[in-house]
């Protein structure tokens, strides 16, 4: 049974490093390539970085924690994570607002809303499940998966290849979830349908209305 434990607390310590590692590379690997799509360099562009640097780096050492059985730590470690929810929906919102101007501003806020609300939502549920290990660790991965799409995006823009290619490589993460239920348990956690749930419409709402005339009237009258 502790062997089992110690499997399952690793998994979600290498898994939410690997998001990590592509979170960064992501912004790092366009960069280099194609610095001309970066957002105009501005404070509110850093802040924001900065934040998201630090969410991802916080699920690691959180993950990390809890596989060392540092629960005290991890318990007082993680009311950091309040101010950094709060940054990434704030700073998230302004970005929106700050490069709708931009020619891809209309698909950035798009994708950026349905991020923010599934992140504002899955992190909710963590909160609310803290007490709870199997939902709680659950809905913090998948609060991180939710807004690890632009890091996702630009690893595809970076490696010149198909846009889109990016959905079903987001898609795959969020599948990674239900496979390893599936491998330690035998069966789908309650917390992983319904992240995954939340994920995919997300993804099939951004594709929808990306090509729809009333809600970009809709945006724009919001954004103006």
């Amino acid at each position: 049974m502790n062997n089992l434990s110690n499997h399952r607390t690793s998994f979600y310590f290498y898994f939410n490093l690997f998001i990590l590692i592509l979170a960064i590379g992501g912004f790092v690997i366009n960069a280099l390539v194609h610095p001309d799509t970066l957002p105009p360099a501005s404070a509110l562009v850093y802040i924001h970085g900065v934040i998201m640097f630090l969410w991802y780096i916080l699920i690691v050492v959180q993950s990390n924690l809890v596989r060392s059985r540092k629960i005290s730590l991890h318990k007082k470690l993680g009311k950091s994570s309040l101010l950094l929810a709060l940054g990434i929906v704030i700073t998230g919102i302004w970005m929106s607002m700050a490069h709708y101007s931009r020619p891809d501003g209309f698909l950035f806020s798009t994708i950026n809303m349905f991020i923010l609300i599934n992140f504002i939502i899955l992190y909710s549920l963590a909160l609310i499940n803290r007490h709870q290990s199997e939902f709680h660790k659950r809905y913090m991965t998948f609060a991180s998966l939710a807004a690890v799409f632009p890091a996702l995006a630009r690893i595809i823009l970076g490696l010149n290849l198909n846009e889109y290619l990016s959905v079903p490589l987001w898609i795959l993460l969020v599948l990674v979830m239900g496979v390893f239920d599936l491998k330690s348990q035998k069966k789908i956690h309650p917390a992983t349908i319904i992240g995954s749930a939340l994920i995919f419409l997300g993804i099939a709402l951004i594709l929808v209305l990306m090509e729809n005339a009333a809600w970009k009237e809709f945006l724009d009258r919001l954004m103006s």
